[in-house]
Protein backbone atom coordinates (compact mmCIF):
# COMPACT_ATOMS: atom_id res chain seq x y z
CA UNK A 1 0.00 0.00 0.00
CA UNK A 2 2.89 2.27 1.23
CA UNK A 3 4.07 1.20 -2.42
CA UNK A 4 1.34 2.45 -4.33
CA UNK A 5 1.15 5.78 -2.25
CA UNK A 6 4.66 6.95 -3.48
CA UNK A 7 3.91 5.50 -6.86
CA UNK A 8 0.80 8.40 -6.75
CA UNK A 9 2.92 10.59 -5.31
CA UNK A 10 5.83 10.64 -7.63
CA UNK A 11 3.22 10.34 -10.48
CA UNK A 12 1.68 13.59 -9.05
CA UNK A 13 5.04 15.59 -9.03
CA UNK A 14 5.92 14.34 -12.20
CA UNK A 15 2.78 15.79 -14.10
CA UNK A 16 2.73 19.01 -12.17
CA UNK A 17 6.90 18.95 -12.83
CA UNK A 18 5.77 18.64 -16.50
CA UNK A 19 3.58 20.73 -16.46
CA UNK A 20 5.32 23.44 -14.88
CA UNK A 21 8.13 23.00 -17.64
CA UNK A 22 5.24 23.61 -20.34
CA UNK A 23 4.01 26.89 -18.66
CA UNK A 24 7.39 27.75 -18.40
CA UNK A 25 8.55 27.40 -22.65
CA UNK A 26 5.00 28.76 -23.08
CA UNK A 27 5.85 31.92 -21.21
CA UNK A 28 9.28 31.76 -22.42
CA UNK A 29 8.06 31.83 -26.09
CA UNK A 30 5.45 34.83 -25.55
CA UNK A 31 8.26 36.89 -24.50
CA UNK A 32 10.62 36.00 -27.28
CA UNK A 33 7.59 36.61 -29.63
CA UNK A 34 6.82 40.65 -27.50
CA UNK A 35 10.51 41.09 -27.79
CA UNK A 36 10.80 40.42 -31.87
CA UNK A 37 7.67 42.25 -31.88
CA UNK A 38 8.88 45.39 -30.47
CA UNK A 39 12.21 44.84 -32.41
CA UNK A 40 10.72 44.82 -35.40
CA UNK A 41 12.30 47.81 -37.66
CA UNK A 42 8.52 49.00 -39.03
CA UNK A 43 8.16 49.73 -35.66
CA UNK A 44 11.20 51.66 -34.70
CA UNK A 45 10.27 54.47 -32.24
CA UNK A 46 6.53 53.47 -32.14
CA UNK A 47 4.55 53.11 -29.03
CA UNK A 48 2.87 49.65 -28.61
CA UNK A 49 0.36 48.20 -26.33
CA UNK A 50 -0.36 44.52 -26.09
CA UNK A 51 -3.13 42.14 -24.33
CA UNK A 52 -3.38 39.14 -24.82
CA UNK A 53 -5.73 36.90 -22.49
CA UNK A 54 -6.42 33.60 -22.34
CA UNK A 55 -10.63 33.16 -21.75
CA UNK A 56 -10.23 29.36 -21.06
CA UNK A 57 -7.53 29.18 -18.48
CA UNK A 58 -8.60 33.21 -17.37
CA UNK A 59 -5.20 34.30 -17.22
CA UNK A 60 -3.44 36.83 -19.04
CA UNK A 61 -1.09 35.63 -21.47
CA UNK A 62 1.17 38.71 -22.82
CA UNK A 63 0.58 42.15 -21.39
CA UNK A 64 2.44 45.68 -22.71
CA UNK A 65 1.84 48.86 -22.07
CA UNK A 66 -1.79 47.32 -22.00
CA UNK A 67 -3.41 49.89 -20.02
CA UNK A 68 -1.66 52.92 -22.26
CA UNK A 69 -3.94 55.13 -24.64
CA UNK A 70 -3.82 55.09 -28.30
CA UNK A 71 -5.44 56.15 -31.14
CA UNK A 72 -7.78 52.96 -32.33
CA UNK A 73 -8.41 54.28 -36.23
CA UNK A 74 -11.41 51.13 -37.30
CA UNK A 75 -10.93 49.38 -34.19
CA UNK A 76 -13.39 52.06 -32.85
CA UNK A 77 -15.59 50.21 -35.53
CA UNK A 78 -15.93 47.75 -32.60
CA UNK A 79 -17.88 50.04 -30.27
CA UNK A 80 -20.56 50.89 -33.20
CA UNK A 81 -20.84 46.65 -33.92
CA UNK A 82 -21.59 46.24 -30.08
CA UNK A 83 -24.70 49.33 -29.74
CA UNK A 84 -25.56 48.10 -33.62
CA UNK A 85 -26.02 44.48 -31.90
CA UNK A 86 -27.77 46.26 -28.39
CA UNK A 87 -30.23 48.86 -29.78
CA UNK A 88 -30.95 48.38 -33.17
CA UNK A 89 -32.24 45.07 -32.93
CA UNK A 90 -33.37 42.20 -35.09
CA UNK A 91 -33.44 44.47 -38.48
CA UNK A 92 -32.88 48.03 -38.76
CA UNK A 93 -35.40 51.01 -38.27
CA UNK A 94 -36.01 52.18 -41.85
CA UNK A 95 -38.44 55.13 -41.79
CA UNK A 96 -41.25 55.98 -38.86
CA UNK A 97 -44.72 55.55 -40.62
CA UNK A 98 -47.55 57.66 -40.09
CA UNK A 99 -50.97 58.11 -42.01
CA UNK A 100 -53.48 60.16 -42.22
CA UNK A 101 -57.07 60.04 -44.46
CA UNK A 102 -54.93 61.22 -48.01
CA UNK A 103 -51.56 61.60 -46.55
CA UNK A 104 -48.20 59.03 -45.99
CA UNK A 105 -45.86 60.44 -43.16
CA UNK A 106 -42.13 59.09 -43.50
CA UNK A 107 -39.70 60.23 -41.00
CA UNK A 108 -36.31 58.64 -41.72
CA UNK A 109 -34.57 57.31 -38.64
CA UNK A 110 -30.87 57.39 -40.34
CA UNK A 111 -30.78 54.06 -42.01
CA UNK A 112 -27.43 53.60 -44.58
CA UNK A 113 -29.30 50.54 -46.60
CA UNK A 114 -31.34 53.61 -48.21
CA UNK A 115 -31.27 52.91 -51.63
CA UNK A 116 -28.02 51.94 -51.17
CA UNK A 117 -26.58 49.17 -54.32
CA UNK A 118 -25.33 46.93 -51.53
CA UNK A 119 -29.30 46.70 -50.54
CA UNK A 120 -31.24 44.78 -52.89
CA UNK A 121 -34.12 45.07 -50.38
CA UNK A 122 -35.99 48.20 -50.49
CA UNK A 123 -39.25 48.18 -48.30
CA UNK A 124 -39.59 51.77 -48.03
CA UNK A 125 -39.38 52.25 -51.59
CA UNK A 126 -41.65 49.51 -52.03
CA UNK A 127 -44.25 51.53 -49.94
CA UNK A 128 -43.51 54.69 -51.64
CA UNK A 129 -44.42 53.76 -55.19
CA UNK A 130 -47.31 51.30 -53.76
CA UNK A 131 -49.55 53.83 -51.88
CA UNK A 132 -52.43 55.92 -53.37
CA UNK A 133 -52.12 58.61 -50.71
CA UNK A 134 -49.53 61.89 -51.07
CA UNK A 135 -46.31 61.08 -49.45
CA UNK A 136 -45.08 63.47 -46.71
CA UNK A 137 -41.43 63.24 -45.64
CA UNK A 138 -40.21 64.33 -42.31
CA UNK A 139 -36.63 65.60 -42.94
CA UNK A 140 -35.99 67.83 -39.88
CA UNK A 141 -36.05 67.55 -36.69
CA UNK A 142 -35.24 70.21 -34.64
CA UNK A 143 -33.95 67.95 -31.40
CA UNK A 144 -31.21 66.54 -33.82
CA UNK A 145 -27.56 67.36 -32.24
CA UNK A 146 -24.81 66.39 -34.54
CA UNK A 147 -23.15 67.18 -37.92
CA UNK A 148 -22.44 66.36 -41.43
CA UNK A 149 -18.64 65.74 -40.63
CA UNK A 150 -17.60 64.16 -36.59
CA UNK A 151 -15.45 66.07 -34.34
CA UNK A 152 -11.72 65.43 -35.93
CA UNK A 153 -12.49 64.77 -39.03
CA UNK A 154 -9.84 65.93 -41.66
CA UNK A 155 -11.91 69.08 -43.38
CA UNK A 156 -9.91 68.43 -46.78
CA UNK A 157 -10.96 64.82 -46.90
CA UNK A 158 -14.53 66.21 -47.92
CA UNK A 159 -14.53 64.56 -51.23
CA UNK A 160 -12.78 60.83 -50.48
CA UNK A 161 -15.30 57.57 -50.60
CA UNK A 162 -14.03 56.90 -47.01
CA UNK A 163 -15.62 60.33 -45.65
CA UNK A 164 -19.43 60.74 -46.66
CA UNK A 165 -21.39 62.88 -44.63
CA UNK A 166 -23.52 61.96 -41.86
CA UNK A 167 -27.42 62.46 -42.20
CA UNK A 168 -30.76 61.77 -40.67
CA UNK A 169 -31.69 60.16 -44.49
CA UNK A 170 -28.78 58.77 -45.97
CA UNK A 171 -29.50 57.95 -49.72
CA UNK A 172 -27.08 55.80 -51.67
CA UNK A 173 -24.80 56.11 -49.33
CA UNK A 174 -24.54 59.71 -49.74
CA UNK A 175 -22.45 59.32 -52.01
CA UNK A 176 -22.46 59.79 -56.23
CA UNK A 177 -21.50 56.12 -57.41
CA UNK A 178 -19.34 55.97 -60.94
CA UNK A 179 -19.42 53.06 -63.27
CA UNK A 180 -17.21 53.16 -65.68
CA UNK A 181 -18.02 50.80 -68.87
CA UNK A 182 -18.43 51.00 -72.97
CA UNK A 183 -16.02 54.75 -72.73
CA UNK A 184 -19.26 56.18 -70.78
CA UNK A 185 -19.15 56.83 -67.34
CA UNK A 186 -22.30 56.31 -65.87
CA UNK A 187 -23.48 58.64 -62.94
CA UNK A 188 -25.92 57.65 -60.02
CA UNK A 189 -28.01 59.44 -58.76
CA UNK A 190 -28.56 61.54 -61.92
CA UNK A 191 -29.77 64.55 -60.13
CA UNK A 192 -26.21 66.50 -59.68
CA UNK A 193 -25.83 66.07 -63.82
CA UNK A 194 -28.56 66.96 -65.45
CA UNK A 195 -27.33 69.99 -66.59
CA UNK A 196 -24.04 69.17 -67.28
CA UNK A 197 -23.13 68.80 -70.50
CA UNK A 198 -20.02 66.32 -71.43
CA UNK A 199 -18.09 66.18 -74.10
CA UNK A 200 -17.30 62.41 -75.21
CA UNK A 201 -13.61 62.69 -74.78
CA UNK A 202 -14.26 64.01 -71.28
CA UNK A 203 -16.22 60.91 -70.46
CA UNK A 204 -13.80 58.69 -68.88
CA UNK A 205 -12.07 60.72 -66.77
CA UNK A 206 -11.99 61.24 -63.19
CA UNK A 207 -14.77 63.57 -61.27
CA UNK A 208 -14.07 65.57 -58.33
CA UNK A 209 -16.33 67.68 -56.45
CA UNK A 210 -16.17 71.67 -55.55
CA UNK A 211 -15.68 71.65 -51.29
CA UNK A 212 -18.68 73.83 -50.61
CA UNK A 213 -21.26 73.02 -53.30
CA UNK A 214 -22.81 69.88 -55.14
CA UNK A 215 -20.86 70.60 -58.29
CA UNK A 216 -19.07 67.74 -59.91
CA UNK A 217 -16.78 67.93 -63.21
CA UNK A 218 -14.52 66.02 -64.90
CA UNK A 219 -11.13 66.42 -64.76
CA UNK A 220 -7.94 65.64 -66.52
CA UNK A 221 -7.16 62.32 -64.81
CA UNK A 222 -7.79 59.07 -66.76
CA UNK A 223 -9.87 56.93 -64.97
CA UNK A 224 -8.17 53.76 -64.19
CA UNK A 225 -11.12 52.57 -61.61
CA UNK A 226 -14.04 50.67 -63.27
CA UNK A 227 -15.83 51.93 -60.34
CA UNK A 228 -15.52 54.75 -57.51
CA UNK A 229 -17.44 57.32 -54.91
CA UNK A 230 -17.60 60.50 -54.73
CA UNK A 231 -19.79 61.88 -51.19
CA UNK A 232 -21.82 64.46 -51.87
CA UNK A 233 -23.76 67.35 -49.58
CA UNK A 234 -26.47 66.55 -47.32
CA UNK A 235 -26.94 69.46 -45.21
CA UNK A 236 -29.48 70.98 -47.70
CA UNK A 237 -32.68 68.96 -45.93
CA UNK A 238 -35.00 69.57 -48.72
CA UNK A 239 -32.49 67.83 -51.22
CA UNK A 240 -32.77 64.27 -50.27
CA UNK A 241 -35.80 64.44 -51.25
CA UNK A 242 -35.25 65.67 -54.54
CA UNK A 243 -32.55 63.10 -54.82
CA UNK A 244 -35.85 60.20 -54.08
CA UNK A 245 -38.05 61.60 -56.17
CA UNK A 246 -35.61 61.79 -59.72
CA UNK A 247 -34.56 58.12 -58.35
CA UNK A 248 -38.34 56.45 -58.12
CA UNK A 249 -39.83 58.81 -60.56
CA UNK A 250 -42.84 60.46 -58.28
CA UNK A 251 -44.15 63.46 -57.04
CA UNK A 252 -43.43 63.95 -53.73
CA UNK A 253 -44.17 67.17 -51.53
CA UNK A 254 -41.90 68.03 -49.24
CA UNK A 255 -43.74 68.69 -45.75
CA UNK A 256 -42.20 69.68 -42.80
CA UNK A 257 -43.52 67.78 -39.67
CA UNK A 258 -42.35 69.50 -35.69
CA UNK A 259 -42.98 66.34 -34.13
CA UNK A 260 -44.02 63.24 -35.99
CA UNK A 261 -44.14 60.87 -32.80
CA UNK A 262 -47.78 63.04 -31.90
CA UNK A 263 -49.13 61.33 -34.47
CA UNK A 264 -50.11 57.00 -34.44
CA UNK A 265 -46.81 55.61 -36.23
CA UNK A 266 -45.33 52.28 -36.70
CA UNK A 267 -41.52 51.41 -37.95
CA UNK A 268 -41.02 49.97 -40.80
CA UNK A 269 -38.10 47.65 -40.29
CA UNK A 270 -35.56 47.20 -43.73
CA UNK A 271 -32.08 44.91 -43.66
CA UNK A 272 -31.41 42.88 -41.06
CA UNK A 273 -29.13 44.52 -38.65
CA UNK A 274 -26.08 41.88 -38.90
CA UNK A 275 -25.98 42.08 -42.46
CA UNK A 276 -25.16 45.45 -42.37
CA UNK A 277 -22.43 44.91 -39.41
CA UNK A 278 -21.18 42.21 -41.28
CA UNK A 279 -20.55 44.39 -44.34
CA UNK A 280 -19.21 47.42 -41.76
CA UNK A 281 -16.49 45.16 -40.07
CA UNK A 282 -15.43 43.25 -43.85
CA UNK A 283 -14.74 46.75 -45.54
CA UNK A 284 -14.25 48.85 -42.60
CA UNK A 285 -17.65 51.17 -44.16
CA UNK A 286 -16.61 54.47 -42.01
CA UNK A 287 -20.42 55.76 -43.14
CA UNK A 288 -21.88 53.10 -41.97
CA UNK A 289 -20.80 52.89 -38.58
CA UNK A 290 -21.39 56.55 -38.08
CA UNK A 291 -24.98 56.35 -39.12
CA UNK A 292 -25.31 53.02 -36.64
CA UNK A 293 -23.86 55.34 -34.05
CA UNK A 294 -26.64 57.69 -34.83
CA UNK A 295 -29.70 55.52 -35.03
CA UNK A 296 -28.78 53.80 -31.26
CA UNK A 297 -28.83 57.44 -30.57
CA UNK A 298 -32.58 57.61 -32.15
CA UNK A 299 -33.32 54.08 -30.52
CA UNK A 300 -32.40 55.09 -27.02
CA UNK A 301 -32.53 58.97 -26.51
CA UNK A 302 -35.15 59.47 -29.23
CA UNK A 303 -32.81 62.03 -30.58
CA UNK A 304 -29.84 62.10 -32.94
CA UNK A 305 -27.40 63.29 -30.84
CA UNK A 306 -23.92 61.12 -31.42
CA UNK A 307 -22.30 62.80 -28.18
CA UNK A 308 -25.10 62.64 -25.79
CA UNK A 309 -25.37 59.18 -26.84
CA UNK A 310 -21.64 57.94 -26.36
CA UNK A 311 -21.98 59.60 -22.95
CA UNK A 312 -25.02 57.68 -21.84
CA UNK A 313 -22.88 54.16 -22.91
CA UNK A 314 -19.82 55.15 -21.22
CA UNK A 315 -22.14 55.11 -18.14
CA UNK A 316 -24.04 52.46 -18.69
CA UNK A 317 -22.76 49.54 -21.08
CA UNK A 318 -19.01 50.69 -20.76
CA UNK A 319 -18.76 51.58 -17.21
CA UNK A 320 -17.06 48.77 -15.94
CA UNK A 321 -14.19 48.90 -18.30
CA UNK A 322 -10.42 48.62 -17.13
CA UNK A 323 -9.70 51.96 -18.39
CA UNK A 324 -11.61 55.19 -19.09
CA UNK A 325 -11.89 55.60 -22.84
CA UNK A 326 -12.32 59.04 -24.99
CA UNK A 327 -14.70 58.19 -27.73
CA UNK A 328 -16.22 60.26 -30.44
CA UNK A 329 -17.49 59.06 -33.44
CA UNK A 330 -18.36 55.37 -34.96
CA UNK A 331 -16.18 55.20 -37.48
CA UNK A 332 -12.67 55.40 -35.75
CA UNK A 333 -11.99 58.39 -38.49
CA UNK A 334 -11.09 60.55 -35.64
CA UNK A 335 -7.90 61.01 -34.23
CA UNK A 336 -9.81 62.11 -30.60
CA UNK A 337 -10.42 58.77 -30.03
CA UNK A 338 -8.42 57.46 -27.40
CA UNK A 339 -8.74 53.56 -26.49
CA UNK A 340 -6.13 50.95 -24.71
CA UNK A 341 -5.58 47.01 -25.63
CA UNK A 342 -7.11 45.74 -22.14
CA UNK A 343 -10.50 48.26 -22.95
CA UNK A 344 -10.40 45.82 -26.26
CA UNK A 345 -10.02 42.83 -24.69
CA UNK A 346 -12.47 43.44 -22.20
CA UNK A 347 -15.06 44.84 -24.25
CA UNK A 348 -14.65 42.29 -26.85
CA UNK A 349 -15.34 39.58 -24.22
CA UNK A 350 -18.72 41.49 -22.93
CA UNK A 351 -19.93 41.72 -26.52
CA UNK A 352 -19.56 37.75 -26.83
CA UNK A 353 -20.85 37.26 -23.35
CA UNK A 354 -24.00 39.35 -24.21
CA UNK A 355 -24.70 38.60 -27.72
CA UNK A 356 -23.46 35.27 -28.37
CA UNK A 357 -20.30 33.48 -30.17
CA UNK A 358 -21.79 32.57 -33.05
CA UNK A 359 -23.68 35.70 -33.62
CA UNK A 360 -20.26 37.59 -32.94
CA UNK A 361 -18.02 35.50 -35.35
CA UNK A 362 -20.66 35.51 -38.45
CA UNK A 363 -20.08 39.33 -38.42
CA UNK A 364 -16.36 39.67 -37.57
CA UNK A 365 -14.03 39.09 -40.87
CA UNK A 366 -11.12 36.31 -40.09
CA UNK A 367 -7.61 35.44 -42.27
CA UNK A 368 -8.28 36.02 -46.13
CA UNK A 369 -11.18 38.01 -45.80
CA UNK A 370 -11.94 41.60 -46.15
CA UNK A 371 -9.40 44.40 -44.82
CA UNK A 372 -7.70 41.07 -43.83
CA UNK A 373 -7.19 40.01 -47.18
CA UNK A 374 -3.24 39.04 -47.08
CA UNK A 375 -2.64 38.24 -44.01
CA UNK A 376 -3.73 35.40 -41.45
CA UNK A 377 -3.80 32.60 -44.12
CA UNK A 378 -2.31 29.86 -42.43
CA UNK A 379 -3.18 30.54 -38.67
CA UNK A 380 -2.54 28.37 -36.17
CA UNK A 381 -6.43 28.85 -34.87
CA UNK A 382 -9.47 30.43 -36.01
CA UNK A 383 -9.30 34.03 -35.87
CA UNK A 384 -11.51 36.76 -36.06
CA UNK A 385 -10.63 40.49 -35.54
CA UNK A 386 -10.96 43.84 -36.95
CA UNK A 387 -8.39 46.26 -38.43
CA UNK A 388 -7.85 49.23 -38.15
CA UNK A 389 -5.78 52.03 -39.71
CA UNK A 390 -4.56 55.93 -39.65
CA UNK A 391 -1.29 57.50 -40.70
CA UNK A 392 1.22 56.35 -38.20
CA UNK A 393 -1.74 54.16 -36.62
CA UNK A 394 -2.18 50.46 -36.89
CA UNK A 395 -4.87 48.74 -34.58
CA UNK A 396 -5.67 44.76 -34.80
CA UNK A 397 -8.07 43.40 -31.88
CA UNK A 398 -10.00 40.71 -31.47
CA UNK A 399 -10.63 36.66 -30.39
CA UNK A 400 -9.21 33.60 -31.62
CA UNK A 401 -9.98 29.57 -31.15
CA UNK A 402 -6.92 27.60 -30.72
CA UNK A 403 -6.24 24.42 -32.36
CA UNK A 404 -5.44 23.18 -28.06
CA UNK A 405 -9.24 24.51 -27.93
CA UNK A 406 -8.19 27.95 -25.96
CA UNK A 407 -10.12 30.82 -26.08
CA UNK A 408 -7.95 34.05 -26.70
CA UNK A 409 -8.69 37.24 -26.61
CA UNK A 410 -6.26 39.76 -27.85
CA UNK A 411 -5.35 43.64 -28.71
CA UNK A 412 -2.56 44.71 -30.58
CA UNK A 413 -2.21 48.44 -31.17
CA UNK A 414 0.56 50.69 -32.34
CA UNK A 415 0.80 54.47 -32.94
CA UNK A 416 3.31 57.16 -34.45
CA UNK A 417 4.91 54.32 -36.72
CA UNK A 418 6.99 56.05 -39.15
CA UNK A 419 7.00 53.24 -41.62
CA UNK A 420 6.49 53.81 -45.02
CA UNK A 421 4.33 51.21 -45.87
CA UNK A 422 1.55 49.32 -42.89
CA UNK A 423 2.04 46.14 -44.35
CA UNK A 424 5.72 45.89 -42.58
CA UNK A 425 4.04 46.54 -39.39
CA UNK A 426 1.07 44.44 -40.26
CA UNK A 427 3.31 41.97 -40.52
CA UNK A 428 5.14 42.03 -37.76
CA UNK A 429 1.71 41.61 -35.54
CA UNK A 430 1.02 38.49 -37.41
CA UNK A 431 3.75 36.75 -36.81
CA UNK A 432 3.82 37.85 -33.07
CA UNK A 433 0.26 36.59 -32.94
CA UNK A 434 0.91 33.09 -34.79
CA UNK A 435 3.86 32.41 -32.40
CA UNK A 436 1.58 33.63 -29.01
CA UNK A 437 -1.39 31.14 -30.71
CA UNK A 438 0.55 28.52 -31.63
CA UNK A 439 1.90 27.95 -27.78
CA UNK A 440 -1.96 27.92 -26.72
Amino acid sequence: MVKSIRKRVNNSLQFIAITSLLLLTSACSVQKAQKTLLASPSLKGAHVGIAVFNDTKQTWIDQYQSDHYFTPASNTKILATYVGLKYLGDSLPGFRIAESTDTLFLTPLGDPSFLHPDFSYQPVVDLIKSTRKQIAISVVDQKDRFEPFGDGWAWNDYAEDYQPERSRMPIYGNVVHFYQANGKTEKRPTYFFKDLKIEDSLQTKVFTRKRTTNTFYPTLKNNAAKYYQIPFITYQTPMSVLYLRDSIHTALPVVFIKDAAEKASRILKTVPTDSLLKIMMRRSDNFFADQVLLMASEQLLGKMDDAAFIDTVLKTDFANLPQKMRWVDGSGLSRYNLNTPENYVAILKQMQDQFGQARVTNIFETGGEGTLSAYFKNFPGELHAKTGSLGGQIALSGFVYTHQKQKLYFSVLVSNHMSTSSAGVRRAVEAYLKKVVSKN
